[in-house]
C-alpha cells in the first residue's frame, strides 16, 4: 500500500495543473509511475485473498520467495483476471481495457518516448487514476486495521487535494458519477459538496465505516456528511441557527437550506430540505421577514401569509404610529 500509494502520489505531482503547465515529460512519468501503482495495488488486494494469487504460477509459490522478493510476480492482466473470478472485485470491461491501454502507453513510454499526442496519453490516464481511487477506497482501505487506515487516509487526503487540480480526473471521474447518478435516478437529491464543489454528494445512501447507512456523502471526494452540518452550510441566517426562515414549505421542519446546486437543475442556486430531500425552485424569502414563500411570478412584493396580512392592514388603516402610544418618535 504504502509502495503504490508513493507512485501514485508522483502521478499526481506530475499531472498537478495548479503547480505548472503539463508537460509531455510529465505525461511520460505520470504514465511510467501510474503502472507502477497500478501493478503494486492490485498485487496488494490479492494478497489480501491469499499470498500465493500474487505468484504468475501460484501452484509453485512459495513462502520464501515471496518473503526475500525473489517471486516472478503476476501480469496486470492476469491480476484483473484473478481479482475478477477468485476476489469477486467488480472490475468493468471499460476499466480493464483502460488497463491495457495504460500498460501499453508505459512499454511504448518506456522504450520509444511519446508515440501518442500527450492529450491523447493524458486522457487515458484520466480514466485509470479514477479507477484506481475507487479501488483504494473501495477494496483496500476497508481491509486495513485502524493505524494502517490512519496512515493511508493522511496519504490519501493528499492525492484528493492533488486530484482536484487534475483537469482530466475530474472529467472522466465527473462523468462516470453523473452517469451513476442518472442511471440510480438520483439526480434530484445530488446536490454540490461544500468541499469540493462538485455537484456529486448524494444524500442517503452512503455506507458509514461502521457499516450502518450515513446521511449524505460526496462521490467525488468521499467525504461523509450528517444532516445538521450539512444544513448548517447553507442557513441564511448569519448567525449560524436555524430558525422558522429555515421552515420546508413541504414538511414544515427547519431544514430548509439555501442557495443549494442540484444536479437535475444544475443552472441555478435554490432552496432545498434536508429533511425530505425535496428542491423548491419557485421558493424565495419574504421581502420583509425573509421566511419561505412561494413566489407566484408576479412582479408586485413577495410576502408570506403572516406578513401578507400585516401589509392588508396598514392599507386598511394604515401604518402605526408610535405616537399613537404615548411614545415620540426620536428626532431624526
Amino acid at each position: 500500500m504504502r509502495n503504490g500509494l508513493d507512485y501514485l502520489e508522483s502521478v499526481v505531482n506530475h499531472l498537478d495543473e495548479n503547480e505548472s503547465l503539463v508537460t509531455p515529460r510529465d505525461v511520460k512519468y505520470a504514465v511510467l509511475h501510474l503502472q507502477a501503482a497500478v501493478e503494486v495495488l492490485l498485487k496488494a488486494r490479492l494478497l489480501v485473498e491469499h499470498w500465493s494469487l500474487v505468484f504468475s504460477n501460484p501452484g509453485e509459490a512459495t513462502r520464501k520467495a515471496l518473503d526475500e522478493a525473489t517471486l516472478s510476480s503476476v501480469s496486470t492482466e492476469h491480476a484483473v483476471t484473478r481479482l475478477r473470478n477468485i476476489a469477486g472485485v467488480d472490475i468493468t470491461d471499460k476499466e480493464a481495457t483502460a488497463l491495457k491501454h495504460l500498460a501499453k502507453d508505459r512499454n511504448k513510454l518506456q522504450h520509444f518516448a511519446m508515440t501518442a499526442p500527450a492529450p491523447v496519453i493524458e486522457a487515458r490516464t484520466g480514466e485509470v487514476l479514477d479507477f484506481l481511487i475507487r479501488f483504494v477506497d473501495d477494496e483496500l482501505l476497508p481491509r486495513l486495521n485502524h493505524e494502517e487506515k490512519t496512515e493511508v487516509g493522511e496519504t490519501l487526503g493528499r492525492l484528493r487535494g492533488g486530484l482536484a487540480s487534475i483537469n482530466t480526473f475530474v472529467r472522466k471521474r465527473t462523468n462516470r458519477i453523473r452517469g451513476e447518478v442518472t442511471k440510480a435516478g438520483a439526480e434530484n437529491r445530488t446536490i454540490k459538496c461544500p468541499e469540493c464543489d462538485h455537484l456529486a454528494l448524494v444524500l442517503g445512501e452512503a455506507a458509514g465505516p461502521d457499516g450502518e447507512t450515513a446521511w449524505a456523502t460526496c462521490r467525488f471526494c468521499m467525504i461523509r456528511w450528517e444532516q445538521e452540518e450539512l444544513l448548517y452550510c447553507f442557513l441564511e441566517d448569519d448567525r449560524g441557527e436555524t430558525s422558522e426562515l429555515n421552515t420546508c414549505p413541504q414538511c414544515r421542519e427547519w431544514t430548509l437550506g439555501w442557495g443549494i446546486r442540484v444536479l437535475s437543475d444544475p443552472e441555478k442556486d435554490v432552496p432545498f430540505c434536508f429533511a425530505c430531500s425535496v428542491a423548491f425552485p419557485s421558493v424565495v424569502p419574504c421581502d420583509r421577514c425573509a421566511r419561505p414563500v412561494d413566489h407566484a411570478g408576479d412582479s408586485g412584493e413577495t410576502l408570506c401569509g403572516r406578513c401578507w396580512d400585516d401589509a392588508v392592514e396598514e392599507d386598511r388603516y394604515g401604518r402605526e404610529d408610535p405616537t399613537d402610544y404615548g411614545y415620540a418618535e426620536e428626532p431624526g
